[in-house]
């Protein structure tokens, strides 16, 4: 049976830095990321970024997060891995990696998305399986 879990997460710290910059190619940097999941999922992520930018401050990026907290009375871990691109605000999908859960999350799979509300805020939707 598949279940929903709604909510937001705030970023509490974000931390980029370039591993390689070339003038006329995109920009390659690395971010390290600290979010509180508030909602269906309550709890803490660390996540870390690659992202590519390209003209106008765009980008698309790859993460893995790793979350841990409880769904309802279940706590545990998991990690997700993250596709994403960044225009104006950032669009995220979430696969959860197989394998990855822990306490009440062992064997959950699923998927997700995320659109940011603003710079430090993002509304979260995962469909997960137990």
């Amino acid at each position: 049976m598949t279940t929903r879990a709604t909510g937001t997460y705030t970023t509490k710290s974000w931390n980029e830095n370039p591993y390689h910059q070339q003038e006329g190619s995109a920009s390659l940097t690395r971010a390290s990321v600290e979010n509180t999941f508030s909602g269906d999922l309550e709890g803490e992520g660390v996540l870390e970024y690659l992202l590519a930018y390209g003209e106008g401050g765009s980008a698309t990026y790859v993460g893995l997060q790793r979350f841990e907290g409880s769904i309802g009375d279940r706590k545990g871990t998991f990690v997700a891995r993250i596709e994403g691109v960044f225009t104006s605000a950032a669009d995220e999908r979430w696969t959860l990696v197989e394998g990855t859960g822990t306490g009440d999350f062992a064997g959950i799979s699923g998927t997700g998305s995320v659109k940011s509300l603003d710079e430090k805020t993002a509304e979260y939707t995962v469909e997960y399986r137990l």
